[in-house]
């Protein structure tokens, strides 16, 4: 995401602040361009990444003089 995010900005910045030019290359195009990819970047890393949820669960056993509590972890991969 920190990748994303650094582009977005760098974008922006051609885009908007830089007001010299390159010949041949159009700053603003190019700020646009970094930030579509910056902003492309975010949204994978947010919306593929790794999900947890935690389940607590109370197991009440004769066994046992007080009850037990187990808490899982589960770890799941968000498929596109």
């Amino acid at each position: 995401m920190g990748t994303g995010v650094f582009l977005l900005v760098v974008g922006a910045i051609l885009a908007f602040a830089v007001k010299d030019g390159i010949p041949g290359i159009s700053l603003p195009v190019t700020g646009l361009i970094l930030m579509i990819a910056g902003a492309g970047l975010v949204a994978h890393s947010r919306y593929s990444g790794e999900r947890e949820k935690r389940i607590t669960r109370r197991e009440d056993s004769p066994d046992l003089d007080h009850p037990r509590v187990v808490e899982e972890v589960i770890k799941e991969r968000h498929k596109d």
